[in-house]
């Protein structure tokens, strides 16, 4: 017996999402198609040898993939439900050392860019308004392309300045601040596109799909901003990198990366540090105008006393 359903369980009390359920229930099925082959029919026959032959199966890459960690961590959770609850005496991956995989590199918007896309972005269609409000939207306020396309109209306090970004990542909800350009495209939006579209649907999302009047997906987000883009002819970019690009702006022009990772919503300041993204000019040039020891020698180069 290997418990499956019993575990799949225990997620659903603990609020795990539905999708997140979904991949448990995959993973651990493929897992127990391979015990099976190997004759093995109950949890507590599953030995580390096993365990570890069945994970050379899953990646046959030269890296670590993230859906590659991501399996592996699914199984060493069930293990660790299996040990807790007295099922087995001690998970084969106890010890086990997770690899690292590599993280995707978005990258950051270059200043020249940005300016382009925030400037001269055509506005003139409803698709190409909606795409000007979501990277409005998305740069303003660091936001992942989830918190765009889950973003609902009550959640925007307009007088405030403010969104209120609800079970984002980790299950975590956050109050953030909203630039002015931002709420002025997204009032725009509201007003002349998406009565237009939202048809007979009873739902409060803001950003919705054209054709259906459905909430936007993640490719839906993907589509409005890169054919916005190039319908005033710039550059596709990845929705993601507005979120970075905001974050390393930021950074660059002072604010302490506290605050930044409390805008992104990181626990950890380990996580922000990835997310920012500057260059070695920019470095050079920061370090030039700020450290004391540049600051004292451009003293004394004037004759002045520091």
């Amino acid at each position: 017996m290997f418990y499956t359903e019993e575990f799949i369980n225990h997620l659903k009390i603990n609020h795990y999402s539905y999708s997140t359920l979904k991949a448990y229930r995959k993973d651990l099925s493929h897992f127990e198609a391979h015990l099976t082959c190997n004759n093995i029919e109950d949890v507590i026959n599953i030995s580390k040898p096993v365990v570890l032959d069945y994970l050379k199966t899953l990646n046959g890459k030269a890296y670590p993939t993230k859906a590659y960690c991501n399996q592996i961590t699914r199984i060493i959770k069930y293990f660790r439900y299996l040990e807790e609850e007295g099922i087995i005496f001690l998970s084969p991956l106890r010890d086990y050392s997770m690899p690292k995989h590599q993280t995707k590199n978005y990258p950051v918007i270059g200043k020249v860019e940005m300016e382009k896309i925030l400037m001269d972005t055509k506005t003139v269609e409803p698709l190409c308004i909606k795409g000007k409000a979501i990277i409005e939207l998305a740069y303003s306020s660091a936001l992942r392309p989830r918190e765009v396309y889950e973003l609902k109209i009550p959640d925007i306090d307009f007088k405030q300045g403010l969104l209120f970004i609800e079970q984002s990542k980790n299950k975590k909800d956050r109050v953030v601040p909203v630039g002015m350009k931002a709420l002025a495209w997204i009032k725009k939006y509201l007003k002349e596109v998406r009565p237009r579209y939202i048809k007979d649907k009873n739902h409060s999302y803001v950003f919705i799909n054209h054709k259906t009047g459905e909430r936007l997906t993640v490719w839906g987000v993907r589509w409005a901003i890169q054919e916005t883009l190039r319908r005033s002819g710039n550059k596709p970019i990845k929705p993601y990198s507005l979120r970075v690009t905001s974050a390393t702006d930021l950074l660059l022009n002072g604010m302490n990366i506290v605050y930044i990772g409390k805008l992104l919503g990181h626990s950890s300041i380990k996580t922000t540090r990835g997310y920012l993204r500057i260059d070695l000019k920019n470095l050079k040039q920061e370090i030039n105008a700020k450290h004391p020891r540049m600051r004292i020698e451009e003293y004394l180069k004037q004759g002045v006393q520091p």
